[in-house]
């Protein structure tokens, strides 16, 4: 037998056994995903989504010595901490969707809220703020196993503000509205809160997901 078709063999050799070692590691992923769909079947599924934001002079005692080079890749466990510990980190929205598992479900929220406060009592100064937020959000769960829960969502928050300022008999209005929307494909954890997505304007806004079953 010659060298060159030794050699032949032994490269036709390796790529039938890689060939096997992926067609076994597939049936075996496909198994597992089957058993999975069998055990879950009709299971229902909570998603919950957060909105948190965060003002500069939060964030810089959030990220600190941090070599932080996206707002995704800040630890949760630090976002999470501020909300009780930092001033100017909020959380504006709250949202929760119930799903049986492989099904989609969505839902649209709205709502208001107003403050009234004086500003000067000897010039007569007063101050309104309304801030109108209307929410929609919308997944399709599939479960991959007990630990791994695969999630497409769209979510969507505008918030509306509006000030009125009153001096003597003069009114002066402002208006403003902000967008936040992501759109994505995640697998989450039951149980785990994960950040899912991020953006930073004059003020950053994180999106955080948990889900569980």
């Amino acid at each position: 037998m010659t060298k060159k078709l030794k050699n032949l063999i032994v490269i036709v050799s390796l790529g039938v056994l890689i060939y096997l070692v992926f067609s076994a590691n597939t049936l075996v992923a496909e198994d597992s995903e089957n058993e999975a769909q069998e055990q879950f079947a009709g299971a229902m599924i909570s998603v919950e989504a957060l909105v948190v934001t965060v003002e500069p002079e939060a964030l810089e005692e959030i990220t600190g010595e941090l070599d932080i080079k996206t707002l995704n890749s800040i630890p949760l466990e630090k976002v999470m901490q501020s909300i009780f510990e930092e001033e100017g980190v909020e959380i504006v929205s709250s949202v929760k969707l119930s799903m049986r598992n492989g099904s989609m479900a969505e839902m649209n929220t709205k709502d208001n809220e107003e403050e009234n406060r004086k500003i000067s009592e000897e010039e007569e100064m007063a101050e309104q703020e309304n801030r109108e937020r209307h929410v929609s959000f919308r997944a399709t769960s599939h479960i991959i196993n007990m630990n791994k829960i695969e999630i497409s969502f769209d979510f969507k928050q505008i918030v509306s503000e509006s000030t009125l300022r009153s001096i003597s008999e003069t009114d002066e209005q402002g208006k403003m509205s902000k967008t936040f929307e992501v759109s994505s494909e995640v697998v989450l954890r039951p149980g785990q809160l994960r950040i899912v997505g991020a953006t930073k304007k004059d003020v950053a806004i994180f999106l955080i997901m948990g889900v569980d079953i």
